[in-house]
């Protein structure tokens, strides 16, 4: 008599979840560190806003949001590479697309994995959303701190 963990079938979507916990966990990693260090870059500026004019306030914004896209595009380029690892998909152009629009959650449905890997999917959609909205926290909470330090002198500055 063999004793099975889980029902036959069901190990494979217990390899699914593992691997895209892998992935995920991977991803949260990459983003943390962005934040960090686009933090640590960007902490002279958050700190003397009062000091700098407009424009130069938008241009640390535009540094953030280019930080940010570009620490997307990697987490969207770690889950393309676990798919093909996978043996997903047909080439590793069709594989970042689909994690693009799967990491987006935009979900064309043009491209589909195969069954023993659609809850992979799934997840990364998730992760997609979770990340999106970190990185929306955070430039929402940089534009706080800018526009609370700039009401605050605003109202120094009144007789």
């Amino acid at each position: 008599m063999t004793w099975h963990l889980l029902p036959k079938g069901r190990t494979k979507m217990l390899h699914q979840i593992v691997t895209a916990t892998g992935v995920l966990l991977t991803t949260i990693f990459i983003h943390g560190v962005a934040v960090m260090l686009l933090f640590r870059i960007g902490r002279g500026p958050l700190t003397d806003t009062g000091k700098l004019p407009a424009y130069m306030r938008l241009g640390v914004s535009c540094f953030f949001v280019t930080g940010f896209v570009i620490a997307h595009i990697i987490e969207i380029i770690v889950w393309a590479t676990a798919y093909r690892l996978a043996g997903e998909l047909h080439n590793f152009e069709e594989a970042v697309y689909f994690s693009a629009i799967t990491f987006a959650t935009i979900g064309y449905g043009d491209i589909t994995l195969s069954p023993e890997w659609r809850l992979a999917s799934a997840i990364e959609g998730v992760n997609g959303i979770l990340l999106f909205g970190w990185t929306t926290a955070f430039l929402f909470k940089v534009s706080e701190i800018w526009f609370s330090r700039r009401a605050a002198q605003l109202d120094v500055a009144q007789p």
